[in-house]
């Protein structure tokens, strides 16, 4: 091989690893940061589900926009709940029927595009009414957060009853 081929070969196989090398270490950024981002929007899930099974008010608001634009619609609702304060009034009717709440999320899956995620999963609920009568059931659960001030917040979240 004459040293002209030599030195272009050289200088091709330089460009291909460094072309490699630079996209990898931009793919890796890329993913670790879309990582991070999915391991956010499953806490702030998993803060839902917490803040709910704990019966708790105030940490159950604060997973949630406070835009009046944020909708509720869970498994027993007749109608949309539409804004923060119509979200917690009716929390504080699933408090005062069920003294006992356990909500588990399963099957999670999360997609994020810029600042919005859906989160799908299948909720396993387990409740006691005032009678004590231990009531269970699975719903299908679909949840949007929005990205605001550096935090994903709720901005809607359906729970539907998966019939028996």
């Amino acid at each position: 091989m004459s040293n002209d081929m030599k030195r272009w070969v050289g200088f091709a196989v330089g460009m291909v690893v460094t072309t490699f090398v630079t996209t990898s270490g931009v793919t890796t950024s890329a993913f670790a940061e879309k990582a991070s981002e999915v391991d956010a929007v499953r806490a702030a899930n998993a803060a839902f589900y917490a803040a709910l099974s704990a019966r708790d008010i105030d940490a159950f608001v604060k997973v949630w926009s406070a835009r009046s634009e944020v909708r509720h619609i869970g498994p027993r609702n007749k109608d949309v709940d539409v804004g923060l304060e119509a979200i917690k009034k009716n929390l504080q009717g699933v408090i005062e029927t069920f003294p006992e709440l356990k909500v588990t999320p399963e099957q999670i899956q999360i997609r994020i595009v810029g600042a919005v995620a859906w989160v799908s999963d299948l909720e396993n609920t387990e409740r006691k009414n005032r009678a004590g009568e231990t009531l269970i059931a699975s719903n299908f659960g679909t949840s949007i957060f929005e990205k605001q001030g550096g935090k994903w917040l709720m901005v809607y979240h359906h729970s539907s009853v998966i019939p028996r």
